[in-house]
């Protein structure tokens, strides 16, 4: 009786063993599966997996890149080894739905002494870091406050192997819904720090709501000095720095997951979700008022009769979208190809991602540089994608799981952030490169 026991425990130990390693198969094939390119003259290479629903990512210098995870770990990439320990481990991060660690950026000081001293990693010690986080502040310090789940972007101090030295810049709303947060962050090159802001489901008149409660640092893009949180000069609303518009780039935003600047003219472009319909890429000049709640996608579609219908602060302007896709389908970063590395025809033009399908999207400015170049013959010269088969004529890539950053690395490729949402938002960082490398 004993052997025949053991016999079925041999077997059962096999049968669990085979079935872990099917799933264990299944989800490596799944987080490192191979995207594709349309261009055979690019193709797509893995630098790091294991990452843990990664957000956004920043270069320190040629050899190293840091990389934020939703739940509050600052990861460091080294020589394209992804190092067993965070930089920084954040406390009190709220992730639920759309809080979470969001946004990096880097502000690399010209006048820092990069010399190397005995054990340093070689990164330059004088770099600031910026975050964008959700934070619970309960958890952060045990105190149980009114409000207490915030967005909020601290100022760091890389010191060669960490970040130190917190300092609050920003301290915004979270809700009261947990989506629409918001929170990629680009230095300018007027080196003025630029905070994208989702309208977490508020109605105010910063959604277009006339006769709604005043600003309130929801659905805008904030730009401030870097230094210490106070607004820039020659903000476009107000030069009053007691008046909350005086923080504001531009508002009327319902969500937003990407901001670039083009690297020709300095000028600001991001993309937005649309509820279901009419995800966009926008041209953002100074007082953009992008229309939500009134308007996503074109104002010829959306019902309303004019653009006083909207709320216009003085110094501010409604413009249409550049590009528009009619189903919304969670646009998610844009990225300005920063080099002729992939060849001449990607140079200085957008890449887009998107969340749900994790495709890239190739898009040429046009000649002055405030929208986008499509062929006359082509369905989208009406600047609509209306379904997925005029999505595809702007689609470079598939098969990135889900993309949530874009960027131009040291060495002029281009690098994709992805994740996978059903795959307990297992991450992988690719780039782009061509072929015959």
């Amino acid at each position: 009786m004993r052997s025949r026991i053991d016999f079925f425990v041999i077997v059962l130990i096999i049968t669990l063993a085979i079935s872990i390693s099917f799933v264990s198969l299944q989800n490596t094939l799944l987080v490192f599966a191979q995207p594709t390119i349309t261009d055979s003259n690019l193709k797509a290479e893995l630098v790091v997996g294991g990452l843990s629903s990664p957000t956004s990512m920043a270069f320190l210098d040629d050899n190293n890149a840091l990389i934020l995870e939703k739940e509050g770990s600052v990861r460091l990439v080294s020589n394209g080894q992804l190092q067993q320990e965070p930089v920084l481990q954040l406390p009190g991060v709220e992730s639920n739905n759309e809080r979470g660690l969001l946004g990096i950026a880097i502000m690399n000081n010209s006048n820092s002494n990069s010399n190397t001293s005995s054990g340093s990693t070689g990164i330059d010690e004088y770099n600031n870091v910026f975050l964008y986080v959700t934070e619970n502040q309960a958890q952060t310090t045990g105190v149980q406050t009114e409000g207490e789940v915030r967005n909020r972007v601290y100022s760091y101090r890389w010191d060669g192997t960490s970040l130190t030295d917190p300092q609050l810049l920003l301290d915004l709303p979270s809700g009261p819904g947990t989506n629409h947060q918001g929170g990629k962050i680009k230095i300018g090159p007027d080196n003025q720090l630029y905070v994208i802001v989702g309208e977490m489901q508020r109605e105010g008149q910063l959604q277009n709501i006339k006769g709604g409660p005043g600003p309130d640092d929801t659905g805008v893009i904030i730009r401030i000095n870097p230094n210490n949180g106070s607004p820039s000069q020659g903000n476009p609303l107000s030069s009053d720095p007691n008046n909350p518009l005086s923080k504001y780039y531009a508002y009327g935003i319902r969500n937003s997951f990407g901001l670039d600047f083009d690297p020709v003219t300095g000028k600001l472009w991001d993309t937005e979700n649309g509820e279901d319909v009419y995800d966009e890429i926008n041209f953002v000049e100074p007082g953009f008022n992008s229309g939500w709640k009134a308007v996503m996608g074109p104002i010829a579609t959306s019902g309303i009769s004019a653009q006083s219908d909207l709320v216009n602060f003085e110094g501010s302007h409604y413009a249409d979208p550049v590009f528009s896709w009619a189903e919304s389908r969670g646009i998610t970063d844009i990225g300005f190809l920063k080099s002729s590395k992939l060849g001449v025809a990607y140079k200085d033009n957008i890449f887009v991602g998107d969340i749900t399908a994790g495709n890239l999207f190739f898009f040429k400015i046009n000649d002055d540089r405030t929208g986008l170049s499509l062929k006359d013959s082509s369905s989208l010269s009406d600047l609509i994608a209306n379904n997925d088969d005029e999505s595809s004529e702007a689609t470079l890539g598939t098969g990135f799981l889900g993309i949530t950053d874009i960027e131009t690395g040291p060495d002029g490729y281009l690098y994709i952030l992805t994740y996978d949402q059903e795959a307990d938002g297992q991450g992988s960082l690719y780039r782009i490169i061509p072929s015959t490398v």
